[in-house]
């Protein structure tokens, strides 16, 4: 399985034929070859921009841009540290929204749906379990949001992340990260109530979900807090909600990902713990029957608090048939964007 990069940065979003990336406070559109297909767009502050075109600075500092949605009335979502902000088309800012805890949400924990709903939630580390997370939704292009959940201190850690499911036209939302903590919820009624559907141990701790007709597949992330606790690839039966462990993993899993013709994407990364199995990110791919192991890349030298070692799948792989994912903290790969090369 080969891959090549193409591009020094972000992968944010897919949009068929088109990804949309970001490289610190500036973000545009490229093809599969890594060319440019729209203007550039640049967002933040002065110091901002400044921390932001250094890979190191902003990845200690959290600086840069974190999420990329694209609107069904044209605009632009962008989330930045502590906002969220709206963007038109030509650039101009429509709104800009702050009223949520946390730096950002986590890799998933935004989506839109496809009337036009988007959906946040929130993430902080809450180390001391003191804070609340709420859910919130805005039904006018991100022009106000109301916040619809509230997770209280004793029910979860945060929120990992809100999904559209195209197959059944519901909302998943999961959240961590002790055992009690670790949930899967689902929503048929755009958000205003949720169903438990899983809970109870590290199984249902997962950052995200891949959606097919017959199942739902993630990756755990029993990371660094977990102990020896093993990492596995999980496959869940929509009609039974009865999980399979398919797969033990080298590490905790930060990325998952479904491609058009229904390509499964699981990748492990490199938190410091000691349920890992080495010191580098593995990329597992389930094309047919079963998943196969098609990449493996070292953590690079610099602390894990500066960067976990990781591979993120952009929003929207489902709407193409190739892989693409961005690289963290991986030697040779410190931010960067790869794209399959062949299948």
């Amino acid at each position: 399985m080969a891959f090549k990069k193409i591009f020094k940065g972000r992968a944010l979003y897919v949009d068929h034929d088109t990804i949309w990336v970001a490289k610190g406070l500036c973000f545009y559109s490229i093809d599969f070859n890594g060319q440019r297909t729209s203007p550039k767009y640049n967002v933040g502050s002065i110091v901002e921009k400044f921390i932001g075109s250094y890979r190191l600075t902003r990845q200690l500092l959290r600086v840069g841009i974190h999420h990329l949605l694209l609107l069904v009335d044209g605009s632009f979502l962008v989330a930045l540290k502590k906002r969220i902000v709206i963007m038109s088309p030509d650039g101009m800012i429509k709104n800009i929204f702050t009223d949520f805890q946390g730096n950002k949400p986590a890799h998933r924990g935004m989506c839109v749906t496809p009337e036009g709903s988007i959906f946040l939630g929130e993430y902080t580390l809450n180390m001391d379990r003191k804070n609340t997370s709420s859910l919130y939704r805005s039904k006018d292009n991100g022009q106000t949001f109301e916040c619809l959940k509230t997770f209280q201190p004793d029910e979860i850690r945060h929120i990992h992340f809100i999904q559209w499911d195209t197959y059944d036209n519901c909302l998943w939302l999961g959240t961590g990260d002790r055992d009690e903590e670790s949930k899967l919820y689902r929503s048929y009624d755009n958000g205003d109530t949720f169903e438990l559907i899983g809970e109870g141990n590290q199984l249902w701790r997962a950052v995200g979900v891949s959606f097919t007709e017959e199942s739902l597949y993630w990756g755990t992330d029993a990371g660094s807090d977990a102990g020896t606790h093993p990492n596995y690839v999980i496959k869940m039966d929509r009609q039974t909600h009865q999980l399979e462990k398919i797969l033990e993993v080298e590490g905790p899993c930060h990325g998952n990902a479904v491609l058009g013709d229904g390509t499964v994407y699981v990748s492990t990364g490199i938190e410091g713990g000691e349920n890992e199995k080495d010191r580098a990110a593995h990329l597992w791919r389930k094309k047919g029957k079963d998943f196969e192991h098609i990449l493996k890349q070292e953590k690079d030298i610099f602390p894990h608090i500066l960067q976990y070692g990781v591979m993120r799948f952009p929003l929207g792989l489902q709407s193409t048939n190739t892989a693409v994912f961005t690289t963290y903290g991986l030697k040779r790969f410190g931010e960067d964007v790869l794209v399959e090369d062949g299948k």
